[in-house]
C-alpha cells in the first residue's frame, strides 16, 4: 500500500492523519467527567453497602461475594 508521501521535508503542510483531529481536550473533558461520576457512584454504593451492614450487624448478612 502507498501512502503517496515521498519526502517529510514538508512534513508541517500535510494534513491530518486520523478523524476528529483537534477534538482532543474536548474528549479528555469528556473522559474526567465520566472517570469522576463512576468514582462518585462506586463511592455511594460503598457508603449504602456499608450502612446497610452496620444496620444489620446483630443478623447474619451474606457478603457481596457470596
Amino acid at each position: 500500500m502507498h501512502t503517496g508521501v515521498t519526502s517529510l521535508a514538508k512534513l508541517s503542510d500535510m494534513a491530518e492523519m486520523y478523524p476528529f483531529a483537534g477534538y482532543e481536550p474536548f474528549f479528555s473533558v469528556i473522559a474526567l467527567v465520566f472517570f469522576v461520576a463512576f468514582i462518585a457512584k462506586q463511592i455511594s454504593m460503598d457508603k449504602q453497602l456499608h450502612e446497610e451492614l452496620l444496620d444489620h450487624s446483630s443478623e447474619a448478612v451474606p457478603t457481596p461475594a457470596e
